[in-house]
């Protein structure tokens, strides 16, 4: 016989959940859609993995026979869900057939051998560091929005990692927006410094796996991959190969316009107004507009079945600009800034805008840029 357990339903969903993440939706490959289910001792372990990111987890179940089998990865996701709340008993024979009972209920389910599985990598490095869970939460969730979803450039499809000593600085960027965050005193274990590029859909399922919470995730990297550690779940990733643009190049300008404004406010004015943007059209003649004038901010949205005007108050510092902007763009960057007032500066109505705090933090900072769009003639 082979794989055969007895488990409570939290436990496998526990299991299950995490590493659904990490197989492939469509494949050519049967084994890539499933996940692997492996028994050693009393451990169960669980994986998935598409080749470009994998999800392993493991736990504690009831062993009855060690052994191994993959099957499809969503509809055991389904089923066990789909489950009662009562001990699940778990078989599979040597033909990859795998029987799973609950009470009253009986399916059965036609797996593949655990040996198509690809093989997975190494899941330990040399170069390694700590990190506490809520932060790098943090700073993926304040900067990931801006990764770029074209191929033409592999390497901007992922985000930019430097760490050095107890420092973290992460980049994202593409055409027309760049996030930036950095954070000081927040890394342990660690004497060195690194930088690696992780690709934007692997931080993202990551950011769906870490807590809220002080506890470490551990970061340990080899030439080609990365390895994120959560206690009973380890999240690896191939790494972008390449040279990442010279962000701090693009970030270097000679503005002349600075502003201070209610974080809160522009955001909102930015969402009424877009109200009025339809994204169906042209993005360089339905943009916002953003007109500085005095101590006050317009943003107006405008499109062929109608436009709308806000008005907000404003501290400002050189001359007046009349500036547009893809709101999109514009909302993501405000809404990941957070501050109650928020710092902007502008050099011309087709340079970027620069959005950072008015009072950065001792232990860290960010920066937004969002590139202007050039306003139809009126």
């Amino acid at each position: 016989m082979g794989i055969s357990f007895l488990s409570d339903k939290k436990t496998l969903q526990d299991l299950i959940q995490p590493a659904l993440a990490a197989a492939s939706s469509k494949s050519t490959l049967p084994a890539l859609e499933g996940l692997l289910f492996q028994l050693e001792d009393n451990e169960l372990t669980v994986c998935g993995y598409d080749l470009e990111k994998g999800v392993k987890t493991h736990g504690k179940v009831i062993p009855k026979e060690p052994g191994a089998v993959i099957l499809k990865a969503q509809k055991i996701a389904a089923l066990i869900r789909m489950l009662p709340d009562c001990d699940i008993t778990f078989e599979a024979n040597e033909r990859n057939t795998v029987r799973i009972y609950a009470g009253l209920n009986d399916f059965t389910l036609h797996g593949l051998t655990a040996e198509a599985f690809p093989s997975i990598p190494d899941l330990g490095g040399e170069n390694a560091f700590c990190i506490s869970q809520s932060l790098m939460k943090e700073i993926i969730n304040s900067t990931c929005f801006a990764v770029s979803q074209d191929d033409a450039r592999p390497i901007l499809t992922g985000e930019f990692f430097r760490v050095e000593n107890r420092s973290i600085t992460a980049v994202a960027l593409d055409n027309r927006r760049l996030a930036m965050r950095e954070e000081r005193e927040c890394v342990f274990d660690n004497e060195s410094s690194f930088s690696f590029v992780v690709p934007g859909k692997s931080l993202q399922e990551l950011a769906r796996l870490l807590r809220d919470t002080d506890d470490m995730l551990r970061v340990e990297f080899t030439a080609k991959y990365v390895i994120f550690k959560l206690d009973e779940i380890v999240l690896f990733s191939r790494l972008l190969e390449g040279e990442y643009l010279d962000y701090k190049r693009v970030i270097s300008t000679q503005n002349k316009i600075f502003v201070k404004v209610d974080r809160q406010e522009f955001e909102d004015a930015v969402a009424r107004a877009s109200l009025m943007v339809d994204d169906r059209g042209n993005k360089t003649i339905n943009c916002l507009s953003c007109q500085f004038a005095g101590d006050t901010l317009e943003v107006a949205g405008a499109a062929h079945d109608g436009k709308g005007n806000v008005g907000l108050k404003i501290e400002k510092e050189g001359e007046d600009l009349k500036i547009g902007f893809q709101h999109r763009f514009l909302l993501d960057a405000l809404r990941a800034a957070k501050d109650e007032k928020v710092s902007l500066a502008l050099s011309s109505a087709l340079g970027p805008m620069f959005i950072s705090p008015v009072e950065p933090s001792a232990t860290g900072t960010y920066l937004y840029l969002v590139m202007a769009f050039k306003l139809p003639r009126e």
